[in-house]
């Protein structure tokens, strides 16, 4: 029984385990964020590329693959959450969002140290965000 007005009508997540409330179906809610992802991180990357002296078909093969392996990491992820505890969930969320902003950064001829704290910075800060966001909703 919810104890918050703000979560009412929410399934309250009762231990440790994966999330029953979240949907299993394929919707296109479950294809449209990854797609929208990977095509802004693939553009994205094709004009960085570009920028800091990569040939244009050389960009764009670069952005295509960096667009499909994101798309196709969103998609499993998004996929699979409900099989996931928050901790594992929000962890994923933040790999996959520091390993896309640090290789965007890495494109813009930075140093490898520094292209990956900065992914790591900002993907940890994505799993912590996630994590208040997803123990919010099922709690």
């Amino acid at each position: 029984m919810p104890t918050h007005p703000a979560l009412h009508g929410h399934h309250r997540h009762e231990g440790p385990g994966p999330v029953t409330g979240i949907s299993h179906h394929t919707s296109r809610s479950a294809w449209a964020v990854p797609v929208t992802g990977g095509v802004v991180l693939g553009l994205y990357t094709v004009f960085l590329a570009d920028d800091n002296g990569a040939s244009t078909p050389r960009a764009w093969m670069i952005g295509v693959i960096a667009g499909l392996v994101a798309m196709g990491a969103g998609y499993v992820l998004i996929k699979e959450r409900a099989k996931m505890i928050a901790e594992v969930r929000a962890a994923a969320f933040g790999a996959l969002f520091g390993i896309s902003l640090g290789f965007l950064y890495s494109l813009t001829q930075v140093s490898v140290l520094r292209a990956s704290l900065f992914g790591l910075f900002l993907g940890g800060a994505m799993a912590v965000v996630s994590y208040y966001v997803f123990y919010m909703h099922e709690h």
